[in-house]
């Protein structure tokens, strides 16, 4: 019974050496950088109809993906590149029949300096997760000889498929819900908004089986690999010292 007590005391010194078990986070982080297929019409319309605007073509993409399997979450930040063409930006605007003729001219930029940046979140929304990818737009202009400025955004709803994930990868394609929308008023004293001559602007966003690497999630902390083999050699001497006093009671008894 006195060996079994003593036993008992020393196995629970021992597990208190290591301490408690460090948690990991749910979150799986992995890294993307490739190509995206895809554009977006960047119009304004008077009186929603009209012509006049451009078309900005993405280019390359790179993205982190912060994925939580447990919670179906899911958020990429990032930046994506690109092309505007005409490369000016600039354009003429007018009215359709049967709206009066009105005519004005703007000039908008994407993004900024050929890129902008993201922060995108995704829920679960049937098989697919879900969410916005908002593309920044600015620019000026003149119209019915009124001059206007404006910055807005154009929102392209996006579904993000997980074909597979693993501890080293993470395959996945990403596209647009939809290929239009109907436009927001971004000038609303010049009645202008963004869209085509039929009210919509419209989009493509394509990315089809790609594979994110996986990469560690500063975020989680990590214990360090010698922390047990430390704590065997700090238990040592104490190991030591039980034992003795273990074994001066097994003579005196």
């Amino acid at each position: 019974m006195k060996i079994s007590r003593s036993f008992s005391k020393l196995l629970t010194a021992f597990l208190l050496g290591f301490g408690p078990v460090t948690g990991y986070s749910e979150i799986e982080t992995y890294y993307y950088s490739g190509s995206v297929s895809g554009y977006t019409e960047v119009d304004l319309t008077p009186e929603g109809f009209g012509v006049g605007g451009l078309d900005a073509t993405f280019g390359a993409l790179t993205e982190t993906v912060y994925y939580d399997p447990v919670a179906q979450t899911l958020q990429t930040v990032g930046s994506v590149t690109v092309i505007v063409n005409p490369s000016s930006g600039s354009f003429n605007i007018r009215s359709m029949p049967p709206f009066p003729e009105e005519s004005g001219s703007a000039t908008l930029t994407v993004g900024n300096n050929g890129s902008f940046s993201f922060n995108t979140a995704f829920a679960l929304h049937g098989s697919d997760l879900s969410g916005d990818l908002l593309v920044p737009v600015s620019g000026s202009g003149i119209y019915n000889g009124q001059a206007f400025t404006g910055n807005w955004n154009i929102d392209i709803p996006l579904a993000f498929h997980i074909i597979s994930d693993s501890p080293t990868s993470l395959a996945f394609s990403e596209s647009a819900w939809e290929g239009g929308s109907h436009g927001q008023n971004v000038v609303p004293e010049t009645d202008l908004e963004d869209g085509t001559g039929d009210g919509t602007y419209y989009y493509s966003w394509q990315l089809t089986d790609a594979v994110a690497t996986a990469v560690p999630d500063p975020a989680t902390p990590v214990p360090e690999p010698a922390t047990p083999a430390m704590n065997l050699m700090l238990l040592i001497p104490f190991g030591a010292s039980a034992f003795r006093q273990l074994r001066e009671k097994l003579r005196t008894s």
